[in-house]
C-alpha cells in the first residue's frame, strides 16, 4: 500500500471514529446524567425544604458518608427500616464530595436505598449545610435528625440503638 493511500485511509478512519463518537457521546453522557439524577442535590436551604415537604408526618433525615465506617456498616439496616416502617418518612443525605459520588451510588444500591429519597451534598461550603440542620453540628457522622409531625427537631450524632429508634418511631406515629 502506498504511503499516501495509507494516510488517506487512516484519515478516513479517524473522521469516521470522530463521527461515531459524536453520536455515542451524548447517549453516554445522558445515561450518566440519568444515574446522577437518582440523587437530588443537597444545598443551602435543602434541610428546611425537606422539612416543609414532609410537614405533619414523622420524618427521619439520616446523613452518612462512604468514608464513615459506622455509616457504611449500618446503611443496609437503615434501608430495611425505611422500607418496613409505614407512617414515617425517611430521607437519606450523602455527605461526600462529588468526587466520591460513584462510590456513594454503589453503596446506596447495595444497601437497598435506590427507591428511597436520596440527596447528596452539592455545596462546597459544607459548614453551612451542617449549621442549617443543627447549629451545633460540626460534621460528625453518622448524623440523624428526627422531625416530629409538629415540626419539633431532635438530632443525634453517632450510631443509634434499635431501642432509641423504635422509641422515637413509636412515639411519633
Amino acid at each position: 500500500m502506498r504511503p499516501t493511500m495509507r494516510n488517506a485511509l487512516l484519515a478516513a478512519a479517524g473522521v469516521a471514529a470522530c463521527a461515531l463518537a459524536q453520536f455515542a457521546w451524548p447517549q453516554a453522557a445522558q445515561a450518566q446524567e440519568t444515574r446522577a439524577q437518582e440523587v437530588a442535590p443537597y444545598a443551602r436551604g435543602s434541610f428546611e425544604a425537606i422539612r416543609k415537604a414532609h410537614v405533619g408526618r414523622p420524618l427521619i433525615v439520616h446523613f452518612w458518608s462512604v468514608t464513615c465506617v459506622i455509616c457504611v456498616s449500618e446503611l443496609a439496616e437503615w434501608g430495611k427500616l425505611a422500607r418496613e416502617t409505614p407512617g414515617v418518612d425517611f430521607v437519606f443525605v450523602n455527605a461526600d464530595p462529588e468526587s466520591d459520588r460513584r462510590r456513594a451510588l454503589a453503596r446506596m444500591e447495595k444497601a437497598g436505598l435506590k427507591q428511597a429519597v436520596n440527596f447528596a451534598f452539592a455545596d462546597r461550603f459544607v459548614e453551612r449545610l451542617y449549621f442549617e440542620a443543627d447549629r451545633h453540628w460540626e460534621g460528625e457522622l453518622p448524623f440523624t435528625a428526627f422531625v416530629a409531625p409538629s415540626g419539633a427537631l431532635v438530632t443525634e450524632i453517632g450510631a443509634l440503638t434499635d431501642l432509641k429508634l423504635a422509641s422515637w418511631i413509636d412515639g411519633k406515629r
